[in-house]
């Protein structure tokens, strides 16, 4: 899109900078009839999207590079996080060596990028589409093709890093492998051709449609934000690998072989929600043999011990009362341990949470407690459970 890119061009200009420094997150019309009077409708059309994505990517990003950035909305939503870009470079140049010649295939605005020149390594960005990829240029500072993933990949790379797009023909996105763009055929070319790679892929993917490689699910504070196939010399001794990713920089990994567990426990002085990393990488039982707890019902992410561990993986609450289900009842103990503003998990649309929060809500002063609702078996349970910091 020529038309795209130029007008990216200009808002990179000194009038553009000027134009999306001046533009308001919501402007009025006397604002945008203002800024009419020595501008173009679509100038400042693009001023004000410029401005709302590095608004939006000020929140994912590290804060120098989006506050220079040129991308729209989707180019943010598309983007890997500062994060989960430093955690994924922290691989490529332990096993590759600093300054190892990376191509960043699909490379959109250069999330990815950027966390591998911050881990020392030497990127270069393919993307078929002419104005991401003047923007990852304009962004990161490296070179640039516009091209076809497989066939204008450089052939002097260490690794690889793709990036499919993930939407059916119809725009929505998909799960489906076959719809991804390029797709698996594609990958298999990539990984025959070069030693080391790492292919960005949903949280929800299954791993088992996948070629051979180590398949790490990704958390984020707000969620599972990204699988990554690792194949070659990236890929672990295992199969699997679930990583929690903090927001101050910590990391906590588990890997392992996939095993899904299917025993169901009774609940003990203490229950603890897994990340849900843990479960979409399979790796409960792993979990498990590592902090000696146990599982209470397959399914439910629950996990229960006499002692609460601490461990990053999982959020402690101390047990006050285990029950069915009954919402009266429920609110009837709530009142006994002095509850006001409750907090409701559940699984599995068991029930409406936001809905049952509001009935729940009491007037007394301990705000500490969450009410769990899961189906163990073939009964609802209700567990009335006070938060912990272990």
């Amino acid at each position: 899109m020529t038309e795209t890119r130029t007008i990216w061009q200009w808002l990179a200009s000194d009038q553009g900078e000027s134009a999306i420094g001046a533009i308001a997150m919501s402007p009025t019309t006397a604002q945008i009839a203002a800024m009419r009077k020595h501008l173009s409708a679509e100038q400042v059309r693009a001023a004000s999207d410029a401005m709302r994505a590095r608004a939006k990517g000020a929140k994912k990003l590290d804060d120098s590079f989006a506050a220079k950035m040129i991308s729209d909305l989707p180019g943010i939503e598309m983007a890997s996080s500062a994060i989960s870009s430093i955690h994924k470079a922290k691989r490529f140049a332990s096993v590759l060596g600093e300054n190892a010649r990376i191509a960043d295939l699909c490379c959109g605005i250069g999330g990815d990028s950027w966390g591998l020149g911050q881990a020392g390594l030497n990127p270069i960005g393919v993307d078929s589409c002419a104005h991401r990829a003047w923007a990852y240029q304009h962004n990161t500072g490296f070179k640039s093709i516009c091209g076809d993933a497989l066939n204008d990949c450089p052939a002097d790379i260490a690794g690889f890093h793709l990036d499919p797009a993930r939407r059916d023909i119809q725009g929505k996105r998909t799960l489906d492998i076959e719809d991804f763009e390029p797709g698996p055929k594609i990958w298999d070319q990539l990984i025959e051709k070069h030693p080391a790679g790492a292919i960005k892929l949903n949280p929800g993917i299954n791993a088992y449609d996948l070629p051979i490689g180590e398949v790490e699910i990704l958390s984020e504070p707000g969620g599972l934000t990204q699988a990554v196939l690792w194949v070659g010399q990236l890929a672990g001794e295992h199969e699997r690998r679930a990583t929690k990713l903090g927001a101050d920089g910590s990391v906590c990994t588990i890997a392992g072989d996939p095993e899904r567990p299917n025993d169901s426990n009774d609940i003990q002085a203490y229950l603890g929600t897994l990340d849900p990393c843990l479960e979409r990488a399979d790796l409960v039982c792993e979990f498990l043999e590592q902090s000696h707890t146990s599982l209470v019902h397959p399914g439910t992410g629950l996990v229960t011990a006499e002692q609460a561990t601490p461990h990053p993986m999982v959020r402690w609450h101390r047990v006050v009362e285990v029950m069915g289900w009954n919402r009266k009842r429920v609110k009837a103990a709530l009142r006994s341990v002095d509850a006001g503003v409750v907090e409701v998990r559940t699984r599995g649309g068991v029930i409406n949470p936001d809905a049952e929060q509001k009935y729940l809500r009491g007037k007394g002063a301990c705000n500490q407690i969450t009410v769990m609702v899961y189906r163990i078996g073939d009964r609802i349970c209700a567990v009335i459970a006070q938060r912990e910091e272990v």
